[in-house]
């Protein structure tokens, strides 16, 4: 039987009408040289296209501009729209001003030369360095020159790489800020980029987290609830309402508060007034994938503007985060005794558990594979025990006003009335304009500026923003009352400590006055106390 030979499909040849695309890019690595700057590109490869578009049959299709793009990597918008139009045979033309502008990486720029743009028939024209027309001489693309142009144009992105990088590591010893946004509760100094200094806006809020986490006993959940009741927007969305240009291209949705970013707030040593920068870094100048640094390489310089959060409080925050600090779904606020319970036969923690009317706890180790005894103990016995033995240990105190000062000299005091007023007048500022742009929706209708759905939308719209917002305006004013009564700007313990009458406990005395309960078999505890008495 005859052999039947498979030829390869026949790839069609260079053919006109040239449908083009005018590539430019622009980045940092490109530094001041004004012949680079997205203007001087556009006019010149706008005239050698008009040049040549009265001897060839040549079309625009479009500009694609990369403005502030790397060209070490192809992850750039423009460019992969242009290759998207090529794959759709929308473009069959390439003119760049130079090869530098098409990529930087050695390796990708003769994948594109040397084979795509040859398989995909595509006509390729750098003006310069070195000067191409694959149509006229396709295989000067081999060319040695080409080659070494190519290798050239990427170690000119490495070296740049290198001296940016011994710049900013220089600023970063020294304690200058480089970021591009200044951390949530601070400012960019406005006479000094490098320098921070408080925004009296955003820090305050910073406080009351730190102060309903250590002081109130409240979870992140719990923080983040009353966050959103309060509507105080989330760094991302505050930087945007104050006109920030700020990006998150891992956030999808309307940015929020969340458990994770309140953790980042309380464990930054910004707000301790120390510069901690370098806690990142790309793989290399052509991946720029980040990956986490270990601590001892980040760069950290203490003292360089003023702190919002004292070093004490800071440190509460940090050992209760290494606690167990779980809420039931729905609440806000913890037990008054989680993560301060451990027992006393094998150190695990203690877990609680509900029974009936009663509640208990028991060793975790116990109620999991059994490798230790109960150690259980009833919550109000356990509650009775811990309030008598405070009381004892207070009535040991020479002096008293001591403590008190100690503990009050945290910064949790607050001018919280006037805040949550302001908070108050400007939410109520936001209905009023809500509800004048809702009612002004049906006019826009009727004179047919809008149309019948798009009225419909943006009434549901604003209906749901001005429903968010009166519940906004009833949580803050419920607040108002709440801090008029004086309930809600004090450590929770200064009133019981100053007059001896400590007569029940709460999250917030459990906090500041203990570090750790052994509970016992058969129901004994030891405390530990975080204040020292003088017997």
């Amino acid at each position: 039987m005859a052999r039947i030979r498979r030829t390869a499909e026949a790839v069609p040849a260079y053919a006109a009408p040239w449908l083009t695309a005018i590539y430019i890019r622009l980045s940092r690595e490109d530094g001041s040289d004004e012949s680079y700057s997205v203007q001087n590109q556009r006019q010149r490869l706008t005239a050698f296209f008009e040049s040549i578009a009265s001897e060839e049959s040549v079309r625009l299709v479009d500009f694609y501009i990369d403005d502030g793009c790397t060209g070490t990597d192809s992850d750039r918008g423009a460019f992969q729209r242009m290759l998207s139009d090529i794959d759709e045979n929308k473009v069959n033309c390439v003119i760049v001003k130079d090869m530098s502008r098409l990529s930087r990486n050695d390796w990708e720029c003769k994948r594109y030369l040397q084979f795509m743009f040859v398989v995909k028939n595509v006509r390729f024209i750098s003006l310069e360095l070195p000067s191409l027309d694959t149509l006229k001489r396709p295989d000067d693309v081999y060319d040695l020159g080409v080659s070494i142009q190519s290798i050239y144009n990427e170690n000119h992105c490495r070296e740049t790489s290198i001296k940016v990088r011994g710049t900013l590591n220089a600023k970063r010893r020294a304690g200058e800020f480089i970021g591009a946004f200044a951390p949530y509760g601070y400012l960019k100094d406005p006479e000094n980029k490098h320098k921070l200094i408080i925004d009296q806006e955003a820090a305050p809020v910073i406080k009351d987290i730190f102060h309903w986490f250590v002081r109130e006993g409240m979870s992140k959940n719990g923080i983040v609830r009353r966050l959103a009741e309060r509507g105080v927007p989330c760094p991302t969305a505050y930087k945007r309402q104050n006109g920030m240009n700020y990006q998150n291209p891992g956030l999808c949705g309307e940015p929020l508060w969340s458990a994770r970013g309140l953790t980042s707030i309380l464990t930054n040593r910004v707000y301790l007034g120390h510069m901690v920068q370098g806690k990142q870094k790309v793989m290399s100048y052509k991946i720029h994938t980040r990956i986490n640094l270990p601590r001892e390489e980040w760069f950290v310089k203490e003292g360089t503007h003023e702190a919002i959060i004292d070093e004490e409080l800071f440190a509460q925050a940090q050992k209760l985060l290494l606690r167990d600090t779980r809420t039931r779904p729905g609440e806000s606020k913890l037990y008054p005794f989680s993560g301060f319970l451990r027992c006393a036969g094998c150190g695990k923690a203690m877990k609680r558990k509900a029974d009936h009317n009663n509640v208990y706890y028991i060793c975790a180790a116990y109620s999991g594979a059994g490798l230790c005894t109960r150690h259980s103990i009833r919550h109000d016995k356990l509650e009775a025990m811990v309030l008598t033995a405070i009381q004892r240990r207070i009535d040991l105190i020479d002096s008293l006003a001591d403590l008190i000062s100690c503990i009050s000299a945290a910064p949790a005091r607050r001018m919280d009335s006037e805040r949550l007023e302001a908070a108050c007048r400007q939410k109520k500022l936001e209905l009023e304009k809500a509800q004048a742009r809702s009612d002004g929706l049906y006019d826009d209708w009727k004179n047919g500026d809008i149309t019948q759905a798009e009225y419909h939308r943006i009434k549901a719209k604003y209906t749901d923003k001005t429903e968010r917002l009166r519940g906004v305006i009833a949580g803050l004013e419920e607040e108002i009352h709440g801090t008029a009564q004086g309930t809600l700007s004090q450590i929770p313990c200064f009133d019981a400590l100053r007059s001896r009458g400590l007569t029940e406990l709460s999250r917030g005395i459990v906090t500041e006055l203990i570090d750790v309960i052994h509970i016992h078999e058969g129901g004994d505890i030891d405390i530990v106390f975080t204040f020292a008495d003088s017997s």
